[in-house]
């Protein structure tokens, strides 16, 4: 009984150390992949994440993802804001995070020349997570997971959203 204690404290012991080490602001860029019904959508994302805590940021992400299917184009467009949650080990982030904002969708196509298009605003939200893998000080490769929800004339549609690029850490002095 008394060995799990000894070893929770000694592991706790050293995490505000390494969570002291957090950046005061981090900035992603990579791929990244949704879905639109059955229609597979590529495209990219980036967030910027200011620090708060030790363990919370502040996160701003924006994804623009594309794609055709029968002469139809479709695209989407995420905004969206709120915070994030992370614990720092050595080399390795695991983070969870909650974004709220909005979703500009666009589909439409192109009859002789003209293009005909229906576009509209609706409220989203996404929820999940990832891990950061350190490669340097300053450069971390990540992969997230997200679970997207769009509310739209009363029903909401649930889409995944998974992405994959580099995260850039900004240093203070």
């Amino acid at each position: 009984m008394r060995a799990p204690v000894v070893l929770a404290v000694l592991a706790l012991s050293g995490a505000p150390a390494l969570a002291a080490d957090a950046p005061p602001a981090e900035l992603f860029g990579g791929y990244s992949y949704t879905k639109n019904g059955d229609q597979g959508l590529s495209g990219g994302e980036a967030s910027l994440g200011l620090r708060l805590t030790r363990w919370i940021s502040a996160d701003a992400d924006v994804s623009a993802h594309y794609g055709s299917a029968l002469g139809t184009h479709t695209s989407r467009l995420f905004f969206m804001g709120g915070p994030r949650f992370a614990y720092r080990g050595r080399g390795f982030t695991i983070f969870t995070h909650y974004l709220a904002g909005g979703v500009r969708s666009r589909s439409g196509l192109t009859v002789v020349g003209v293009d005909i298009a229906e576009t509209r605003t609706n409220f989203a939200m996404a929820f999940g997570g990832g891990v950061d893998a350190g490669i340097s000080d300053r450069w971390a490769a990540r992969a997230q997971a997200d679970y997207a929800l769009i509310r739209a004339d009363g029903t909401t549609e649930k889409v995944p959203r998974f992405s994959a690029g580099f995260v850039y850490r900004f240093r203070g002095r």
